[in-house]
């Protein structure tokens, strides 16, 4: 696969779902981008390299909003 398409496709999909399914599973909205900046920040420094970094905090962002969202969501849903 390639690299671009897995950063500029791929990648924010992924932080999209895992910020979906983490508030589901953990019903918290800071936990999912700390994994996710965690994990990203892992991979900067072992597979990719330093001007991967941008795309950490981008990522951690997508994810925080996404479970924002949810969490949003299903305040106005009353559940």
């Amino acid at each position: 696969m390639d690299i671009v398409f897995m950063i500029l496709i791929g990648f924010p999909v992924l932080s999209l779902l895992v910020g979906i399914l983490g508030y589901y599973l953990l019903k918290n909205i800071f936990v999912p981008p700390l994994i996710v900046f965690l994990a990203t920040l892992f991979a900067t420094f072992t597979v990719f390299n330093d001007s991967f970094l941008i795309w950490v905090f981008v990522y951690t962002f997508l994810v925080f909003l996404s479970s924002s969202a949810v969490k949003i969501f299903q305040e106005r849903k009353g559940t």
